[in-house]
């Protein structure tokens, strides 16, 4: 019988010892007589550490299943408190093998994308700054809590945020827009409390990287992020292509579906809004959602079916949306166990289909990885890596609309490209607004609210928010939780789209290639970088110069296509 995830024993992890294992592992790394030695000291450490971030991860999902459990809440507390320590400690480790008269012989035995990880480290984390990262920690965790206790009155009952953005997508545009002022207005009345929150984030990530020897927080967090081998000069390039191709093309699609739409133009609360009389949900329960997603993955590969099954059985998919839950959707590895964990907030919209689909992306990674024994530091890569497993998967599934819209899957995968498309324009915002914020720490609330309503005219020059309050005067951002909690991880969805895009429109020619291509992808892990792994799949990578024109190109073409059919 398959154990279920709710059944797994909690221990708080031992970060004491953790400390003394590090340590010693230190001490061993600096008189390691060869390189074999010390690759053998990071399997080893490997190994122990996958043990202590199941205990770890165990806890944390945990707190975001009820940020309202006193218990899970004191150990996130002491995870914040005592996890910087243990990390300056690993950097510590990482700079014994670095200086190891052993490193060069160790340089042959590992993945070159190991060292440089590695080297990458030393420079974003060490002693100097494990006070600035607790308090990092502990604001990071003050953010959710915030969110995830607001309460949205709506027609007489109090709703979550995730059950409001089903809402705001209301076949009914008055709805919409009701729902829209909703959240704006609720989150007004804890404005201050946001701008106070992301203003100590900003001086506290802003005094780290200058001990860390950085002009500012830009470079530092797209280092600690996992931008190896690529950084903000490339970034730009992929920007200004955006800002180039992808929003006139963007705007012109967007003037059509107006017209189809009988709207004058496309406010806020109809930019998610792709089919007239309202998008496109799934045909019935959350339970036939499921069965359907396992006929489906059944169908598309055995390994596919077998493996959702398998998440099903230990009931390792949480997807109630619930007071007290924390909002969003992620997917987390628990080492110890080989088991992967599925968390979302389903709200009755597209959106659940969407989460479910892209998440089991990244858990199917995580096994495929586990099984392949690559290594922990490379595991399923850095963001873009992973994002692109996610988001690939979503594009995939669009052959198998029927099973979760009937007769209306022509138009499900029409709102599924198009909405992937879409989302360009918006990640690149959210990317360049922390870029510029970190450049200028000193910005005040509102110069930070002004800066992103100058972004959104610049990359969403189509959309207008001028009645909807809240969000009229910049304040959409601050439920966007990956800028108070990850910066600089949502360019990774921007770079990610690219090869997901191309996945599809392969699939709509050549399912099964596409399937061969994004399996075999998939198996690499995180063992190559975004590029490699894009051309070994036949794809361009999302820096290779002229990329996006083609690819905008090509979108176009199919959403108009569908948009005829509609």
């Amino acid at each position: 019988m398959t154990k279920k995830i709710k059944d797994y024993e909690y221990k708080r992890a031992d970060i004491d010892a953790a400390k003394s294992y590090l340590q010693d592992c230190i001490a061993r790394a600096k008189n390691a007589a060869s390189g074999k030695e010390l690759a053998a000291l990071r399997d080893e450490a490997n190994g122990y550490f996958a043990k202590l971030n199941t205990d770890i991860g165990l806890a944390m999902i945990r707190h975001t299943l009820d940020v309202r459990d006193k218990f899970y809440a004191a150990e996130q507390d002491y995870y914040d408190e005592t996890l910087p320590s243990l990390s300056a400690l690993s950097t510590e480790f990482n700079r014994a093998i670095v200086s190891s008269p052993k490193f060069g012989e160790l340089k042959t035995l590992i993945n070159p994308l190991i060292v440089r990880g590695m080297e990458a480290s030393l420079k974003v984390m060490d002693e100097r700054i494990v006070a600035d990262s607790i308090e990092e920690n502990k604001l990071v965790t003050e953010y959710d809590k915030l969110l995830a206790e607001q309460k949205y009155p709506w027609r007489g009952k109090t709703v979550t945020l995730s059950e409001m953005h089903g809402f705001c997508k209301d076949p009914d545009r008055k709805v919409r827009k009701e729902a829209f002022a909703v959240i704006g207005k609720t989150l007004a009345a804890v404005q201050d409390k946001l701008d106070d929150i992301y203003d100590r984030m900003v001086k506290v990530r802003t005094a780290m990287a200058k001990k860390m020897g950085f002009e500012n927080f830009v470079e530092m967090g797209d280092l600690r992020i996992g931008h190896i081998g690529y950084g903000r000069k490339e970034i730009e390039v992929f920007r200004n292509s955006v800002l180039r191709d992808v929003v006139p093309t963007l705007a012109r699609l967007k003037g059509e579906l107006a017209a189809r739409l009988g709207i004058d133009k496309v406010h806020i609360y109809d930019n998610d809004i792709y089919i007239a009389g309202g998008n496109i949900d799934p045909v019935g329960s959350a339970e036939d959602l499921f069965d359907a997603a396992q006929r489906m993955y059944d169908d598309m590969h055995p390994a596919l079916g077998r493996f959702f099954r398998e998440m099903c059985d230990a009931e390792a998919i949480d997807y109630v949306a619930r007071e007290g839950k924390s909002g969003g959707g992620y997917a987390e590895m628990l080492f110890a166990y080989g088991q992967p964990f599925i968390f979302a907030n389903f709200n009755g919209m597209m959106d659940d289909v969407g989460v479910l689909t892209h998440e089991f992306g990244h858990a199917y990674a995580f096994k495929r990885a586990a099984a392949n024994n690559i290594d922990l530091d490379l595991f399923v890569g850095g963001m873009e890596t992973a994002e692109t497993h996610s988001m690939s998967m979503e594009a995939l599934c669009n052959k198998y609309n029927s099973y979760f819209y009937g007769e209306r899957d022509t138009e499900a995968t029409y709102q599924q490209i198009f909405d992937a498309f879409n989302f360009l324009a918006y990640g690149v915002i959210v990317d360049y607004f922390q870029q510029l914020v970190y450049e200028n720490p000193d910005m005040t609330p509102k110069a930070r609210r002004e800066l992103w309503m100058k972004l959104e005219r610049e990359f969403r020059l189509y959309v207008d928010m001028s009645d909807v309050p809240f969000i009229c005067d910049g304040g959409r951002w601050q439920y966007q939780k990956h800028i108070y909690e990850s910066p600089f991880y949502y360019i990774d969805y921007c770079l990610s789209t690219c090869l997901a895009l191309q996945f599809g429109e392969l699939a709509a020619t050549d399912f099964s290639d596409s399937l061969d291509r994004y399996m075999t992808l998939v198996e690499s892990g995180g063992t190559k970088d975004i590029n490699a792994l894009a051309h070994e799949a036949g794809l361009f990578g999302p820096f290779d110069v002229g990329a996006l024109k083609t690819l905008c190109d090509k979108i176009a073409a199919h959403i108009e296509e569908l948009g005829d059919k509609l």
